[in-house]
């Protein structure tokens, strides 16, 4: 025999080492590299990478996101597609800030200031150099191939100088405009906050606040008698910016009076039709009578005694003065009246009646706007009331609530008090309640774009389809977009205005800003850039940069642009790549940086950004609670990639609901399953073929059929070969549509095929030596390691490279379809119906106690009309014969709708014979495994006793040379 040309492996695996092994050869042969290289630059595929921040570590949902990164190109890569990946840093921003913030001690905007601008500066930058060194031993142990040591950075000038350029190009389109709008604030960080930043996180936590209603007193000059309307808020703090009330004029509202004691002699009604008061006999003149929602008097009148005096609708109301809470600011007309407007009401909490401010709402201001109402500028940078607010400067507004509480009871304006638990904004880094404020900013105009956003998404194939339906709702509700950001460690707005005559100008590039000052650019980063000035044109006055930022966000929409240096720099080569054709990252993103993406490139280039994007959901712990270490609900990633290697969680991963974008507990038992039922068995089906290629000549070149090339075979060599060609459309097609989970489950499903039925129902032939099983197994394996390669790619590569002698499956083309022939379709077909009858029969076997070393009789099998293709061929019958260990299959007709099986369970003396020398058979088996004999190795074997009837097939599957009375025991020949 000549010694085997395939080296041998372990019985017990340690992937972890396997891929270790795998990652030290891919880095040392460039095997990534020359993936690339071997592809035609004409052949291109762009995928772009959304950058995480270089904060922290990597968690599951870092690593899922660098999965779903990875097995895409990997597949389309072999495709023969030339596919540059890139790892990007996203540098700025307020995650950065805050970190230095807290290393420097600072706890405000105002501290920054005090320290300098510079030495903040300074800080960021040191604090992103140092960050995060542990990333690329998580990126390499998932097995995501990327080139991170060129990564782009945010903070990199060529970057930022794309970003600056991107805006004047948008600026120059007439989309960006400078406007007063409110929107959500951080007081703490003194700056405004995206919705789609609140969303994105699920910002939001579950907070107490006051809930108070109160009473706005009409003009006198309308009624003869006190009466109030009852409105009802939540942020008491903006009481001092009340400019309106707003009422449903389609709801019904009612005028109600309420006592303790006292009872009224008689009643009138007050007619609101025509707004004439009527003298009302009351037995006290001074009780005090009240407007509110008819659908919310008796929760707001809850433990109290009233009665309805008015019945009317809302549009009564409309146009009805009343007096001020508060006189902090000049009076403008329109103000101090009830009004409509859109859905501002509801009748699900308050009174039914809502009292407005105008920059301290979305709506509200949105409205003040609609009637040119006042908007009055109470409240500072800081979240503090402005020196207008009289009796609460310089006090933050949430810490002002108990105090303007105590004044309305004062004031007698306090109708009830409550205290309300309720979901509300925080600011997703420094975790400070969020506040909604007016401040003046810039915006791009995205009413101007949504037409063409939702017609340019129309191009955009979305995985799964109801992220595109909340990508398309996100565009339909959008405001417009807040890019400014009154911060520092960012983009700066290349915008230089004059102090004299106020004329500005926007620049685009690095040359330009140093053609227009006469001065070297050296860091566009805050304070650097401020201190270079412009002469003015127009009234020879200076001309000094803004001091805001970009919203770190229009950074990420500039990705695909700046991390190209794009237009200064590989202009031909992003032209070519752009869209790009696949891009990933959770379902939060629609909202934030697809969204952003999409955006950019629309106002721009006039385009979608790219063409198909797959949508993660989100992975909880173990608990269902969001992943925390501090509530130990998920295994540490580290731990999981050393105990089950980086192939496991791939497969768990991308088999998962989660890359069709549901969402989904961390669960290390499924991780687990994955090492078990898949890898482990494919581990042992190669060891399996190898443990065969030991004691065989050494394959021939002859022996190694192609994925292309027929096989004459046996009937299971057939069957494994048509399913390997199901195996590879399937996974093709389900790639092709970049529908992850349905391809890797195939994978996983093949592998239990190939070790339950195919290699269990050949043991006989390997033993036999079968050339045609052992080429046929050969085939299968080579072909597969190509097919799983983009899924698995440590056990593939390990494989494969120990098959083939052939430098690395990821170097391979993707194999070529074939389709499947008509006897291969029936033979699939009747296969599934031959594992069906076993499976049935097993359960038989099991239900009664039989094990299946006991030979029966006979099975009979009643086939409905609806198989179409009834068992025929002798081989079939005889893998349901093997595989039960049955004497007789017996085929019937039946006109039910499900197949049915029975069993002759009487046992002969003769059947007893033959269970009886295979328990036999087995404990011999076990016995030569003790002693650790050679697979071909002849032994001698002492038994008390044994069925004569099956002595022959005892020492031939056995290898017994002979049979020997005695105590049981086996030696070998040389003993």
């Amino acid at each position: 025999m000549s010694k085997s040309k395939f080296q041998p492996v372990n019985s017990h695996p340690d992937f972890f080492k396997l891929q270790s092994k795998v990652l030290k050869f891919w880095k040392k042969e460039k095997i990534f590299e020359k993936s690339i290289k071997q592809r035609s630059k004409d052949n291109l595929y762009s995928f772009y990478d959304g950058p995480p921040f270089v904060t922290g570590t990597p968690h599951y949902g870092s690593l899922l996101s660098s999965i779903a990164k990875d097995i895409i190109p990997r597949y389309f890569a072999m495709k023969g597609k030339r596919i540059r990946r890139v790892w990007g840093w996203d540098c700025h921003g307020l995650p950065i800030e805050n970190k230095v913030e807290e290393k420097l001690g600072l706890s405000s905007r105002r501290d920054i200031e005090k320290v300098g601008i510079k030495k903040f500066i300074e800080s960021c930058y040191d604090y992103v150099s140092k960050s995060s060194p542990e990333w690329q031993w998580y990126v390499d142990h998932v097995g995501r191939w990327v080139n991170f040591e060129n990564a782009y950075k945010t903070m990199d000038q060529d970057y930022m100088e794309t970003v600056i350029w991107v805006f004047k190009q948008i600026y120059d389109k007439g989309l960006i405009y400078k406007g007063k709008r409110t929107s959500l604030f951080c007081t703490r960080c003194s700056t405004p906050i995206s919705n789609f930043e609140i969303a994105m996180d699920n910002s939001y936590a579950d907070m107490q606040d006051p809930a108070i209603t109160i009473s706005f007193k009409v003009q006198a000059s309308r009624f003869k008698h006190d009466t109030f309307i009852l409105a009802w808020t939540t942020t008491p703090w903006t009481l001092p910016a009340n400019r309106a009330l707003v009422v449903d004029p389609k709801e019904t509202y009612v005028l109600v009076t309420y006592y303790s004691k006292r009872s009224f002699s008689s009643e009138v009604p007050l007619s609101l039709a025509n707004g004439d008061p009527r003298t009302v006999k009351r037995s006290d003149k001074t009780k005090k009578r009240y407007i509110l929602a008819k659908k919310r008097l008796k929760e707001t009148f809850k433990n109290k005694k009233y009665k309805i005096l008015d019945t009317f609708k809302g549009k009564k109301l409309l146009g009805l003065s009343y007096e001020p809470l508060y006189d902090f600011f000049p009076k403008k007309e329109g103000d101090f009246k009830v009004y409509k407007y859109k859905d501002m009401v509801n009748m699900d909490e308050g009174t039914g009646i809502v009292h407005s401010a105008p920059g301290f709402g979305e709506i509200d201001t949105e409205m003040g706007k609609y009637y040119k109402l006042s908007m009055v500028d109470a409240v500072d940078d800081e979240g503090k009331f402005t020196k207008a607010v009289k009796s609460w400067t310089g006090i933050h507004v949430k810490k002002a609530d108990p105090e303007i509480i105590k004044d309305l009871e004062k004031k007698d304006r306090l109708f009830k008090k409550e205290t309300i638990t309720h979901s509300y904004p925080y600011c997703y880094r420094c975790k400070t309640p969020l506040i909604y404020k007016a401040q003046s900013s810039w915006f791009i105009n995205i009413k101007k774009l949504k037409k063409q956003l939702l017609l340019t998404n129309k191009n955009i194939n979305w995985v799964p389809a109801s992220a595109n339906n909340r990508f398309k709702k996100g565009i339909e509700n959008a405001p417009d977009w807040c890019i400014s950001r009154t911060r520092y460690w960012a983009t700066p707005m290349p915008i230089w205005q004059c102090k004299k005559c106020e004329q500005r100008k926007v620049v685009g590039s690095i040359a330009e800003i140093e053609k227009l000052s006469g001065q070297k650019v050296k860091d566009l980063h805050r304070p650097f850039i401020d201190k270079i000035t412009f002469k003015c044109k127009k009234c020879n006055g200076v001309m000094h940069r803004i001091k805001e930022v970009l919203d770190c966000w229009m950074e990420s929409g500039s990705m695909p642009y700046g991390e190209r240096h794009y237009p200064f720099e590989n202009k031909k080569e992003f032209e070519k790549g752009f869209p790009a054709d696949y891009i990933s990252e959770y379902v939060a993103q629609t909202r934030a940086w697809f969204y952003v993406m999409h955006v950019v490139s629309n106002a721009l280039l006039n385009t979608h950004c790219f063409k198909n994007v797959v949508s993660t959901g989100v992975i909880f712990g173990s608990d269902g609670r969001k992943m925390s270490k501090s509530y130990g609900n998920y295994p540490d990633p580290k731990k999981t990639l050393e105990k089950y290697g980086g192939d496991a969680l791939r497969l768990y991963l991308m088999g998962s609901p989660i890359m069709l974008g549901e969402n989904i507990n961390i669960s290390e038992e499924e991780i687990e399953n994955a090492y078990k039922k898949t890898l482990l068995i494919l581990w042992n089906s190669y060891r399996y073929f190898l443990t065969f290629a030991d004691f065989r000549p050494g394959l021939k070149k002859s022996d190694r059929p192609g994925l292309n090339k027929r096989l004459k075979n046996h009937i299971l060599d057939s069957w494994i070969i048509a399913r390997l060609k199901t195996l590879h459309q399937k996974v093709t097609k389900s790639f092709d549509k970049y529908l992850v989970p349905p391809a890797v489950n195939e994978i996983a499903d093949f592998v239990t095929d190939l070790s339950t039925w195919y290699i269990r129902r050949s043991r006989d032939r390997f033993n036999e030596q079968d050339k045609q099983a052992f080429k046929t197994l050969y085939y299968v394996l080579v072909a597969f390691s190509k097919i799983a390669a983009p899924v698995i790619p440590f056990i593939t590569e390990s494989i494969f490279k120990n098959l083939t002698s052939r430098e690395s499956v990821h170097l391979e083309d993707w194999p070529r379809l074939q389709k499947l022939t008509t006897s291969e379709k029936k033979l699939l077909k009747q296969m599934k119906l031959v594992r069906q009858i076993c499976s049935e029969g097993n359960r038989i076997r099991k239900e009664e106690g039989i094990p299946l070393r006991q030979p029966l009789s006979s099975i009979t099998c009643f086939l409905p009309k609806n198989y179409l293709l009834p068992i025929t061929y002798y081989l079939l019958l005889n893998l349901i014969k093997e595989e039960l260990n049955v004497k007789k299959v017996i085929l019937k007709k039946s006109k039910a709708k499900k197949l049915k099986v029975t069993m002759d369970l009487k046992l002969t003396p003769s059947l007893k014979k033959e269970g009886r020398a295979r328990e036999i058979i087995r404990e011999i088996q076990k016995q030569r495994g003790k002693l650790g004999c050679k697979r071909d190795e002849k032994v001698i074997v002492y038994l008390p006793s044994w069925p004569k009837d099956f002595e022959n097939e005892i020492k031939k599957k056995a290898l017994a040379e002979k049979l020997m009375k005695g105590k049981f025991r086996i030696t070998t020949i040389e003993q």
